[in-house]
């Protein structure tokens, strides 16, 4: 009797599969891989073969799978894990006193939580601050302010058009109009996360970079810098 037998080879189509499962965690902090593995047949005779066929594509950038609603708010297109970071709080009383500084997020238009306070010497970039799991649809804004002379400045966020607040994705140029960047007086935290030429943002393909200017309202000072406050925000 000639008992149908499992794919030749079967053994690598096990170790494909174990392969596929592992590239999402491979590839977690810059994209996110989806693709198809299909296999001509269940089951085949001895002697014979099987077809197999897969595809897996990956995500040119951040927008394809976040929409970016004007000014800056951020909808997620499918469930994603993210994970926000502060870079830097170069919000300053004088050379060498930093003064304290808020993060704040909020979900689908609830009241603001806080993710972050601290000054400066509180920052730790490689420490995540805020991780969370988002679905399709949601509602996703950040916002960020300084505190001097005994009160709190102005919220400046992602769902308010202002120009204390940019959001950058990898490959963006940096504002030409702030002093600061015309000037090369870039903070070191943030020259990692810019290429050679100090012009142009260099993070990861799902990463948005916010930089926020919280003490001075008018851009052309040469305070206004946009370097008050920096958040990284990854999607995986």
């Amino acid at each position: 009797m000639n008992l149908p037998h499992p794919p030749r080879g079967g053994r690598l189509i096990t170790g494909i599969f174990a392969l596929l499962g592992m590239i999402p965690q491979a590839f977690a902090t810059t994209e996110i891989p989806r693709g198809t593995l299909s296999v001509d047949r269940s089951l085949v005779r001895v002697g014979s073969h099987s077809q197999l066929a897969w595809q897996i594509e990956y995500p040119v950038g951040v927008t394809d799978v976040v929409d970016i609603i004007p000014p800056n708010i951020i909808k997620p297109k499918a469930n994603l894990k993210m994970r926000t970071r502060v870079l830097g709080a170069s919000f300053q009383q004088s050379t060498t006193i930093f003064l304290p500084v808020e993060v704040m997020w909020s979900k689908n238009n609830a009241s603001w939580s806080r993710v972050f306070y601290g000054r400066q010497t509180d920052v730790n970039p490689t420490k995540v601050v805020l991780e969370t799991t988002v679905v399709k649809g949601d509602t996703l804004n950040f916002g960020g302010r300084g505190y001097r002379d005994k009160a709190w400045l102005p919220l400046y966020n992602t769902s308010v058009a202002t120009p204390n607040l940019i959001m950058l994705k990898n490959g963006d140029m940096v504002p030409s109009t702030t002093p600061a960047f015309q000037q090369g007086l870039i903070e070191s935290f943030l020259t990692p996360y810019l290429a050679a030429d100090k012009k142009t943002v260099k993070i990861g393909k799902l990463d948005l970079i916010l930089l926020l200017e919280l003490g001075q309202t008018n851009p052309k000072v040469s305070g206004f810098d946009l370097q008050d406050l920096v958040m990284l925000v990854t999607f995986e």
